[in-house]
């Protein structure tokens, strides 16, 4: 053991359960790792925290934080320098549910959604502009998609409109029926039509169970704030119903056969539509990046480094991320540090690559340690 640990450092070690000795060498490496890369650790702090794997389990879609989480990032948030946020692809919506419900957290910020929008202290901030045309066009050529192609779908409630977010038969294969808004929140097909009121015309068919709409883009709005805003990731059945209306209806069972492969099968005809490139996922998930984006600087560390500079306005700060893979590794490595998660991916890309890393088993340990360690880097 070479770092001696606080007396606070030492309480919240056995609060958390945590192996002392492990956390002693986790500050050491710290402390190591900033001084051989040239970061001050004794200034401001921003630091962003992944929410799968450092702090929820990857195949925990119900989003339960590991035990003391919340402990962990309430003691680095009181350090004073440090500014803590989340930093995710989760959506701002599934986030704020997540800190209110899961985390209870206050003072915590959100960077989401690729960076392209963030939150703090309850004000959001849009680094890829808010294009609501973009949004509206976007949820016609989904529900056209997927009517051409016979598969539901569920959107994700994005703020932002350069990455827009679906499932494709994701309820049972993507177990999205166990999402925390999702959940014992699933809306009636009339309370679905309530919400697309008075922004979109919609008919609701009782007889039928489905709800009939022009599919114009000037007869989106309601179905966007429904869809995105108001009930989001609510998976939908969609048929055209004549030459230029379709139908909708919510259906939670997943089409008999459709798996990993079958998904990928169906995405280029979501591209081709669009115009945006997709990033497929093994829960089911379909990102769909505008190519706006591709032409500009919207990462996860980007988001952070906005979100810094209001926090210390002109003052000097070092960007910290930790996460658990190749997304969560700044594409700027000036004035960061990697948090690589022990065992991750990130870690391997991270020595590889010769990436200015330290390596925490979760965010609980990670929050002591560089607590611990931007003290001791203070006082020299």
């Amino acid at each position: 053991m070479i770092a001696k640990l606080s007396d606070q450092a030492e309480q919240m070690a056995q609060q958390l359960s945590l192996d002392k000795v492990h956390l002693a060498d986790l500050i050491q490496d710290i402390l190591d790792v900033a001084s051989k890369s040239g970061r001050e650790l004794g200034g401001n702090i921003v630091c962003g925290l992944d929410v799968n794997g450092p702090i929820v389990d990857c195949d925990d879609s119900e989003l339960n934080a590991y035990p003391g989480s919340s402990e962990a990032i309430n003691y680095l948030i009181a350090v004073p320098g440090i500014e803590v946020t989340l930093c995710t692809g989760w959506d701002l919506a599934s986030m704020a549910f997540f800190k209110e419900n899961r985390l209870s957290v206050e003072g915590l910020g959100t960077v989401g959604e690729y960076g392209m929008v963030y939150e703090r202290k309850g004000i959001h901030r849009y680094l890829y502009p808010h294009n609501e045309d973009e949004a509206l066009q976007f949820v016609k050529d989904v529900l056209v998609s997927a009517a051409e192609n016979d598969v539901k779908v569920g959107f994700q409630g994005n703020f932002s409109t350069g990455a827009g977010a679906i499932y494709i038969e994701g309820d049972h294969n993507g177990n999205l029926l166990e999402h925390p808004l999702v959940k014992g929140r699933r809306p009636t097909l009339a309370q679905l039509a309530e919400a697309c009121r008075p922004d979109s015309e919609v008919e609701l068919d009782e007889v039928a169970g489905r709800l009939r709409f022009k599919k114009d883009v000037g007869n989106m709005p309601g179905l966007y704030k429904a869809l995105v805003k108001t009930h989001p990731l609510i998976s939908l059945r969609v048929e055209r119903d004549g030459e230029n209306d379709l139908a909708i209806w919510i259906d939670d069972l997943d089409k008999d056969g459709f798996d990993f492969e079958s998904l990928k099968a169906v995405v280029p005809h979501f591209e081709k539509r669009s115009g945006r490139k997709a990033l497929v996922y093994e829960d089911f998930g379909v990102d769909l990046i505008a190519a706006a984006v591709e032409e500009g600087n919207y990462s996860k560390d980007a988001g952070l480094r906005e979100l810094g500079r209001e926090a210390f306005g002109h003052d000097e700060f070092l960007s910290i991320i930790i996460g658990d893979k190749r997304s969560d590794i700044p594409k700027t490595l000036t004035r960061t540090l990697m948090a690589a998660q022990k065992g991750s991916s990130a870690e391997q890309i991270a020595k590889e690559e010769n990436i200015p890393s330290f390596y925490p088993l979760d965010v609980r340990d990670f929050a002591v340690a560089l607590a611990e360690a931007h003290r001791i880097a203070k006082e020299g």
